[in-house]
């Protein structure tokens, strides 16, 4: 398939598609869901249903490209009826809401979103693009009762918007700044120096998740490495088999419950020091030893205080597969005193014409219920006149 694609070989393509189909439809019910007696859930990627559903799931964006949306709705029906246990449902859900929206079908792209929103496989991005989908869709008098979830989907997130004296202004192309300094750069690297300067004297990465996985990687490196049957298959493996389910946690409550009450009360930078000094150079998922400096980390640690860092790596442990994309650009702080009160910010910046997606509206609403300071940064060209 994957090749076929790169090939632009569409009659092969379209043969892996319908052979996908049909075997998945034959296969027993039982094959496609997964339950603890019979298999540990994160050996479902090896089974023969997760490989033709992957099939099937690039042949829902083929056929869109080309408008055949009645083939598209015909598959992802397919797959939402027969693979019951999967975090693709929240994809294939929405998937199917907007092409039968295409296709004239409101009220059936409705139903679809609503039974999307309360199905608990699907998390994150998906599940809030689906609630806003049932919210855009579901004026009366299609319905009168408003969803439970409306003002939490309609709540505002704060903006701050700053001007740059841009490169280009062409349709399309990168946004490119001058920055403070006269540099060239992007809307990023423009925002830091903003935040460096006017913005209140801020320190700060722009690091799109990848520091927090790196945190997390270290304060929960006992909990990730523990002792679980089957998660290790192999010495060279740097994560173990379950972290993206929703066994990484189950299988380890009481450890992580145990690493996060220590952070909740002031220990994590004595944590994340010790853990630096026993694994530093060893190659684990998501902690990036070259790019991130022990002082910046401790940094972060002190500014973002036990709390919110335990809540923040909480959610990670629970979901990691669902939620280890899509956080703020920038991470901010500074201290306010010798003492080492600090403070930290989150900022998601957007150049013009950019939007926020689903996964990170859905991040920063959940950074916002952990008491997280963040804000989206609009940055807009310095207007000729001025």
């Amino acid at each position: 398939m994957d090749e076929s694609l790169d090939n632009n070989k569409m009659d092969l393509v379209t043969r892996c598609i319908d052979l996908s189909e049909n075997r998945l439809c034959i296969m027993p019910k039982r094959e496609n869901t997964i339950t603890p007696e019979r298999l540990r859930s994160f050996f479902s990627r090896f089974s023969a249903s997760w490989v033709y559903s992957k099939i099937l799931t690039l042949g829902v964006s083929v056929y869109e490209r080309d408008r055949r949306y009645e083939d598209a709705v015909r598959i992802l029906k397919t797959l939402l009826s027969t693979v019951a246990c999967d975090r693709r449902r929240g994809y294939w859900a929405l998937r199917l809401s907007i092409d039968l929206e295409h296709m004239g079908r409101p009220n059936e792209s409705l139903s679809t979103a609503e039974g999307g929103a309360t199905d608990p496989w699907v998390r994150a991005g998906s599940k809030f693009a689906l609630q806003r989908r049932v919210l855009r869709l579901s004026k009366p008098p299609r319905r009168w009762k408003v969803p439970s979830y409306a003002d939490y989907v309609k709540r505002n997130i704060r903006e701050v918007s700053i001007e740059g004296r841009p490169l280009n202004c062409e349709t399309g192309a990168k946004n490119v700044f001058y920055g403070y300094d006269g540099e060239l750069c992007g809307v990023e690297q423009l925002a830091l120096q903003y935040y460096a300067d006017e913005g209140g004297g801020w320190q700060g990465t722009h690091s799109e998740g990848s520091i927090w996985m790196t945190i997390f990687g270290l304060l929960m490196w006992d909990v990730m490495f523990s002792d679980i049957q089957d998660v290790f298959q192999s010495k060279f493996q740097t994560a173990p088999l379950d972290l993206g389910t929703d066994d990484f946690y189950k299988s380890r409550e009481n450890i992580a419950e145990s690493q996060l009450k220590r952070i909740r009360d002031g220990m994590a930078e004595e944590m994340l020091i010790s853990s630096w000094e026993l694994h530093q150079g060893t190659s684990c998922q998501g902690v990036n030893w070259a790019r991130y400096s022990l002082t910046d980390l401790r940094a972060v640690v002190a500014c973002v205080g036990g709390h919110r860092l335990a809540s923040l790596l909480r959610h990670l442990a629970v979901d990691y597969r669902s939620w280890s994309s899509g956080m703020p650009d920038l991470l901010l702080w500074r201290f306010l005193d010798e003492r080492g009160g600090g403070e930290a910010k989150l900022v998601e910046v957007k150049g013009p014409r950019d939007q926020l997606s689903e996964q990170q509206r859905a991040w920063i609403l959940v950074l916002m219920d952990f008491g997280f300071d963040v804000e989206v940064c609009k940055v807009s060209p310095v207007t000729k006149r001025r």
